[in-house]
């Protein structure tokens, strides 16, 4: 029996949660950290405090095989954050420029990842084809648009939101949705640019977790809040009717 345990600071990591869902019978705790959102505009320090103290948390409150950070910010941000027992959420780079004609990427991502430098490192890395320009954009206005559950409430309010966060994409033509909440807004996207590539992570990150820990269970899945704002109504408009429970954890990784 395998059991992943995925979070992040809201309805993000759910994204994620239906990518493992829908390859494997693996049990999932779904645990959304309410309480800390927004991840995308906390200082490093403060960030690697809240999401070493999550993990700490379920590996204490639940035993899990694996724990999937689900968000790309804290990926980019903390260094060491992954081992044999935890992984993160990773711009898929190397695809984008592959996909890429012109060569020119941009990536949705948060105020964090693009204003602190980490995104560039991380492309540095990546051993991109000569030439290809990477193009952090800030999303967080879209962040709050799946966080607030506005884009299933009222779909046709968000789109200027969208146009404006799109006109900041340039000449692009391959997009990157990194931030795990984007890819709940990727049909509006598409119909806003649809000359435009967007790239999900998150089945990579599926195959991922399921190739480390097995697929192996009773596809359960448990879903937690930290008791910040409310998501319950959205969790059930998309499709998610299990309970939800609150469950806070303290700084050491301690229920509290």
């Amino acid at each position: 029996m395998a059991t992943i345990a995925v979070f992040d600071s809201g309805l993000g990591s759910l994204s994620i949660v239906r990518a493992i869902r829908g390859i494997s019978e693996c049990d999932i705790i779904y645990y959304a950290d309410t309480r800390s959102h927004p991840y995308g505009t906390k200082p490093p320090r403060t960030l690697r405090g809240i999401v070493l103290s999550t993990i700490g948390g379920l590996r204490e409150s639940f035993d899990p095989d694996l724990v999937v950070v689900g968000s790309n910010t804290p990926t980019l941000v903390i260094d060491g954050l992954e081992d044999d027992t935890t992984i993160g959420v990773w711009p898929p780079l190397s695809e984008a420029a592959e996909l890429s004609p012109t060569r020119c990427v941009a990536v949705l991502a948060t105020k964090a990842v693009v204003d602190g430098g980490v995104l560039e490192r991380y492309a540095r890395s990546c051993d991109l084809p000569e030439g290809t320009r990477v193009k952090g954009v800030d999303a967080s206005a879209l962040v709050e648009l799946v966080e607030t559950g506005r884009f299933l409430r009222d779909p046709e309010s968000c789109r200027p939101t969208i146009r404006t966060v799109l006109d900041l994409t340039g000449d692009a033509d391959v997009c990157t949705l990194s931030s795990t909440h984007l890819p709940f807004l990727r049909e509006m996207l598409e119909r806003e640019r649809p000359g435009m590539v967007f790239l999900d992570p998150a089945r990579a990150v599926a195959h991922r977790a399921v190739r480390m820990v097995g697929d192996a269970g009773d596809g359960t899945l448990r879903v937690f809040t930290s008791g910040g704002h409310d998501i319950a109504t959205s969790l059930r408009m998309l499709g998610v009717e299990q309970e939800v429970a609150t469950l806070r954890f303290g700084p050491s990784g301690s229920r509290g």
